[in-house]
Order: structure tokens, then sequence, then C-alpha cells
């Protein structure tokens, strides 16, 4: 038989709720002990509906739902208790950020830092990672486990690299002895840069960052980088910008602020893409793109431009 996992949360009332939101809540306060989609499956529950209608006729008891001002009254006929929000899910995840035990802040005993490793307050590091190299590690920054930072790296305050990452390695680049591949010597090309990682980004389990042969790879503020990732060296990724699953991001690609590229999406080497542009899974990019636009396919062609 499978088992169903369970969803207990410490239990918290409508009205606690919505004062640590600051936020305003109608109907009757309630107990939750659980988290659920929506619409919950079980009694006691707190969910968030983002839509502004299609609430169904009935609800479990003991639901509260973080919901939007038009979606109100459907929900507290349905037998709801309504938080009122702008923006339910990032008021959901806000929540659970604001009730999150504080992070004990260790290096595990077996990690390995080496001598000119700089770790700030409050930094934690999981089992079997490696820094090796001039690595300055700001405030706040939680390592995973068996993550390997190696030459010149500064990352920045309250970031987070979850597990088996490579970053800082030198950049996939050769020179060759003839112009036929096949049959020449190959020499590694030596790399001159570094990483540079900002504040409050976030890097997936497994990624691999490459640093700049010349210039440095960096990695803007607040940019999430997910699973299974490739950035290629001297790749700048913009502010805010979002990189997803079984991404390839080749050499010298500039990226802007609040982009986002899909899952399994090939960016070809040296190219641009604007500010708030984005790539849809599975795309092949080999021409820069614009701000504001969307492209998809292979290869990649805009299907919307600002």
């Amino acid at each position: 038989m499978v088992r169903v996992m369970k969803r207990d949360i410490d239990k918290i009332s409508a009205a606690e709720t919505a004062a640590l939101l600051n936020l305003d809540v109608s109907g009757p306060d309630r107990t939750v002990s659980g988290a659920s989609p929506f619409p919950p499956d079980a009694p006691d529950c707190l969910s968030f509906f983002g839509r502004d209608g299609g609430a169904p006729d009935a609800l479990p008891s003991g639901t509260v739902v973080i919901a939007r001002e038009a979606a109100r009254d459907a929900l507290l006929a349905a037998g709801a208790t309504v938080i009122v929000s702008s923006n339910p899910k990032y008021d959901f995840c806000r929540l659970f950020a604001l009730r999150r035990p504080e992070t004990e802040w260790v290096v595990h005993p077996s990690a390995v830092i080496g001598r000119k490793v700089e770790l700030a307050e409050r930094v934690a590091i999981g089992p079997g990672t490696l820094l090796d190299g001039e690595i300055r590690v700001g405030v706040g920054t939680r390592i995973g486990a068996n993550v390997v930072l190696r030459n010149r790296i500064i990352i920045g305050e309250n970031v987070t690299l979850r597990n088996g990452g490579v970053i800082g390695e030198d950049a996939f680049s050769f020179g060759f002895s003839e112009t036929d591949h096949a049959k020449a010597d190959a020499i590694r090309f030596p790399c001159f840069g570094g990483v540079v990682i900002s504040d409050r980004v976030e890097i997936g389990n497994n990624c691999v960052i490459s640093r700049g042969t010349f210039r440095d790879t960096i990695l803007g503020e607040g940019a999430r980088i997910n699973d299974l990732a490739h950035i290629g060296n001297e790749v700048r990724i913009g502010a805010r910008s979002t990189i997803t699953a079984h991404t390839d991001i080749s050499a010298r690609v500039v990226i802007g602020e609040g982009v986002w590229v899909g899952q399994s999406a090939a960016v070809r080497q040296g190219l641009a893409i604007g500010d708030r542009a984005t790539v849809g899974m599975g795309a092949v990019v080999i021409r820069d793109v614009a701000a504001d636009s969307m492209v998809m396919g292979v290869p990649a062609r805009a299907v919307w431009k600002g």
C-alpha cells in the first residue's frame, strides 16, 4: 500500500497568519495544522488560490485560503476563511519563510576548507564539500553537501548553493595543434578569470559553472539557477533572471535582467539575451534575443515581441 506523506505544519490561526503577513482576513478564525494544494483534500488545511474565479461550491471544514479579493465572496460561500492578498502564491511562500526555523550555521567536519578561503559570519557548509583557492563567502550563505568550489570565487550574502555542484573549474576550451581536430594535439586553454556570485543568488543541485578565461563569469543579484544547469565561461547573467533545469549556456553569453530561460534550452556562445526576454523550453538559440520578446523552437524564432 502506498502511504501519502503527511503535510503537517506547526499550528497557526487565520488571524495569526494575517497578522504575520500584514493582510486582511474574512470569515471565522480557524487554526490550521496542514498545508494543501487548492482545493484542499483534507480538513484544517491552509492553501492558496491565485485565480479570480472558479472556486468550488464547497470546501473541507476548517479551510483557510490565501486568495485574491475577487475570489473572496465565492470562497466564503464555500465555507473557507479567506486571507486577502494581491499575490497569493508569493504570500503563501512568504509565510513559511517567516516561520522557518533559524538555520544552524555550522561547517561540517568533513568539509575541506583551503588556507586562502575567507568565510564571513553565519555561513553553513555541508558534508564532503571542498573549497580550494582564493574564495570569499559572504554572510548568511549556505553551501550544501559535496560541492566543489575551486580557484577564484567571490560569493555574496545570503546565497544558497545546493548539493553536488562544481563551480570555478577551468573552461572547456582548448588550443589545437592543427585544424583537423581529430588528429590534433590539444592543450587546455589557461584561465585567468573567476566566478562572481552576487547577493541572494540560488543555485540548484548538480550545476556546473565555469570560471572565465580572461574575464569573470558573473551571476547578478537574485538570479536563480535550477538543477543540472551548465553555465559556460565568461557568461554574465543579470539580476533576477531564472535559468531552469538542464539548460546549457555556452561561453560569453550575456543575459539581461529579469530573463526566463526554459527547461533544456541551449544558447550558443557569444550571444546576447535582452532584459525580460523569455526563451521557451527546449529552444536552441543561435541568434541574439531582443528585450521583452519570446523565442521558441529549433532553431529558436521570435513568437512575440514587446
